[in-house]
């Protein structure tokens, strides 16, 4: 993995390159790469913690601009833009028992705030930037969402 931090005042992009055989260490394939894998979802997650840990960016509940090329040698580029726009928070949740318990956990003050639609076979629940969520709320949604 090759990690370039882009220019800029202040710097808040990186170009995150993988090449063919780092792919194929990581069990992925350039087809794979969708928010619906979960190793696309795992590898994001830790591209992020290293480049807060390398390079002090942070997501802090705003928008993340993620793009993804695939090279020519098969590997891929991903470019990382962190923004200053606030950013809600998307669930989704695999059975309603599920999507309620989670709902039932929450305090009463954040439920108005709740979107909670059906897409496919799967539940969503959006809570906007603003809605003031805890961590004790977040670490419940986190359990029960998938």
């Amino acid at each position: 993995m090759i990690i370039k931090l882009l220019p800029g005042n202040p710097c808040n992009a990186a170009l995150v390159s993988f090449s063919r055989e780092e792919f194929f260490k990581l069990g992925l394939s350039e087809s794979e790469i969708t928010l619906q894998c979960r190793k696309t979802r795992l590898l994001l997650k830790n591209i992020f913690a290293l480049l807060h840990e390398t390079a002090g960016f942070d997501r802090d509940g705003n928008y993340v601009l993620v793009k993804c090329r695939p090279l020519n040698n098969g590997g891929c580029r991903f470019l990382i833009e962190f923004t200053d726009q606030p950013s809600g928070r998307l669930f989704y949740f695999h059975q309603a028992d599920d999507l309620l318990d989670a709902v039932n956990r929450l305090s009463g003050e954040i439920v108005p705030a709740l979107e909670i639609t059906r897409s496919g076979d799967a539940y969503q629940i959006y809570i906007p930037s603003g809605a003031g969520l805890t961590e004790r709320e977040l670490a419940v949604l986190n359990e029960y969402a998938m």
